[in-house]
């Protein structure tokens, strides 16, 4: 596949996909709420601050605070008040279907396209990565790898595997990858939903299995854990769905 291929993929996708009818205030309710509704967010789970949950979900701290604020006044979460307060997860969820996380399923088959996308352009870059980066440049991997390791919550966890992936395709040279890559993560983080900060934390096992292989110069060790790290999301995103659907 040449690159004017690759960048033909990358827009080739629905123009209107179902969450791009929500307003920011539902997308934020629906990723926080399918990730009570899966159990990704334990029962009496304390979630971060609203700015952090801003900054991971790149919306406005306000978008949160109402996304919030009607998932409390539906019994999904709890706000409370006060030096120990904070909102937490209440273990409920909606009685009746909620459009905004229906709209999230519905666009299933897009993810899957955007995984197997992103899996080639990681690939990708991960090989021309492995065969050029510097000590230097290896440096800053392994810091961000510590960055995520040591993550007390899923938003500073999302910050540091973003850069992480980010600065493998910068390191990787390959010019022309950069644009169809940074579109496809991007388009990908829309339907980013919450996950354990075990889980998470095997996720980052991989980065460091990436980091190891780059330093050795083995090229298909490093691609090798890249092309399973990213496959992995077609089983694990939106875990559970009871027709057996996953999507990334």
């Amino acid at each position: 596949m040449s690159p004017d291929d690759v960048a033909s993929l990358s827009l080739a996708g629905p123009e209107l996909t179902s969450i791009m009818r929500l307003s920011a205030t539902d997308t934020v309710r629906a990723r926080i709420a399918l990730a009570v509704d899966l159990k990704l967010i334990a029962e009496g789970e304390k979630l971060p601050a609203d700015g952090e949950i801003a900054r991971a979900l790149d919306v406005s701290e306000m978008t949160v605070r109402r996304a919030l604020e009607s998932m409390a006044d539906d019994g999904i979460v709890e706000r409370r008040r006060g030096r120990k307060g904070g909102t937490f997860a209440t273990g409920r969820v909606s009685e009746l279907p909620d459009a905004a996380v229906e709209a999230y399923h519905a666009d299933a088959q897009e993810v899957h396209r955007l995984i197997d996308l992103r899996t080639l352009l990681e690939c990708a870059v991960t090989h021309y990565a492995a065969l050029k980066t510097t000590p230097e440049q290896l440096d800053r991997l392994a810091a961000l790898v510590d960055d995520a390791a040591s993550a007390r919550d899923w938003t500073a966890y999302h910050r540091a595997d973003e850069q992480f992936h980010r600065a493998i395709a910068a390191a990787s040279g390959l010019d022309w990858a950069q644009e169809p890559y940074i579109e496809t993560l991007e388009r990908l983080y829309r339907y980013f939903i919450p996950y354990p900060m075990d889980r998470l934390r095997k996720a980052n096992d991989d980065h460091a299995q990436m980091v190891a292989a780059m330093r050795d110069r083995d090229v298909a060790g490093a691609v090798d854990t890249m092309r399973h790290h990213v496959q992995t999301l077609h089983q694990t995103m939106f875990i559970g769905r009871p027709d057996g659907l996953s999507a990334g």
